[in-house]
């Protein structure tokens, strides 16, 4: 189900700045203020250093309700994600117009201590590798990157996304073939009301626009909801889309995952992602969780969801969670 964390080449500690973003259409991002690397440096012609900032808030990255406060794992993982297209668009020359369509992505995080804020924006280090895969035709057919994580010298984690790419004519092709019709747009749809959204405070988050799920609907050791993310979240939703993010369905495994009964003070450690469909703005999308009970644990740390659409698997996530200590665990409920 998901690719092995490949090991990643120490750079030859090259220089890295944090005063500015690089160029937003490198990461492909509409707004600048969703711009985390800050530095890009080649160290080889598939290998790259870069630094990425970590905000000390931020309106979705930022808005948890775990205690004490840490750097999330989607947070990095978008740096991760971030730097790996910038080295792609730099470093194997392709073209700024190519989408990259993400086909897996994992995340391992090793040291939960060294993701705590201090009174300044981290300064994230990222350490990678970016290999390109070729179709028959010689084609570019997607980017591998595979990258490491760390913070002031000390490792806290690495990261392996593999992306498909298509070029512009080529997407929209692709799009059509699958779906027999020509997709609608975020932007055409505009705010959608949901009848019922889950619990805020039930998926770990402060604020409404961040809630991605509907109303949970519970039976035996499974728990499932509705994906009804809100498209005029800036964040989740930088720039129009024809589909659901990656980023969307794996913030819903996480709340999902809350509902299911991890702790909304637990931090996510380990995420795996596979996608294997484009996941449709116009047909409604089921979410279900199911757990790896834990002897003595008052609350399950692994969580697997299945995502279906048309009853058919779009894509799958498995998470796990740090353990919280009971005090935590009883403030949080």
């Amino acid at each position: 189900m998901t690719t092995p964390l490949d090991a990643v080449p120490s750079a030859s500690d090259p220089v890295l700045t944090y005063m500015s973003t690089i160029d937003r259409s490198l990461v492909h991002r509409a707004a600048v203020s969703e711009v985390l690397v800050t530095d890009l440096v080649a160290t080889g012609d598939e290998t790259f250093a870069a630094g990425a900032q970590l905000p000390l808030g931020h309106a979705y990255f930022g808005d948890h309700l775990r205690d004490p406060v840490s750097y999330d794992f989607l947070l990095l993982l978008e740096a991760a994600r971030q730097a790996g297209v910038a080295a792609s668009h730099r470093q194997l020359s392709v073209s700024r117009e190519t989408a990259f369509l993400v086909h897996n992505w994992s995340i391992e995080l090793d040291d939960l201590d060294a993701l705590t804020p201090g009174s300044r924006p981290g300064e994230l280090e990222l350490t990678g590798t970016v290999i390109p895969s070729a179709g028959r035709n010689g084609r570019l057919r997607g980017v591998g990157s595979s990258v490491a994580l760390s913070i002031a010298g000390r490792p806290v984690g690495r990261t392996r996304i593999d992306v498909g790419a298509a070029k512009s004519a080529d997407y929209g092709k692709l799009r059509f073939l699958q779906r027999r019709s020509v997709p609608p747009l975020t932007a055409e749809l505009g705010v959608v009301p949901r009848p019922r959204a889950a619990d805020t405070a039930g998926v770990g988050r402060r604020s409404p626009l961040n809630v991605v799920l509907g109303e949970p609907v519970r039976a035996g050791d499974t728990v499932s909801a509705l994906v009804e993310p809100r498209f005029e979240n800036a964040s989740l939703f930088d720039h129009t889309y024809d589909h659901i993010p990656a980023m969307v369905i794996t913030e819903g495994a996480r709340q999902l995952a809350h509902l299911a009964g991890a702790a909304t003070g637990a931090a996510v450690t380990r995420c795996a992602a596979e996608f294997t469909r484009f996941a449709e703005l116009d047909s409604p999308m089921m979410a279900t969780a199911t757990f790896e009970p834990v002897a003595a644990a008052a609350h399950p740390t692994d969580y697997h969801v299945e995502f279906h659409q048309e009853d058919t698997v779009v894509a799958r996530v498995s998470l796990s969670f740090a353990p919280v200590s009971s005090s935590v665990t009883a403030e949080a409920l």
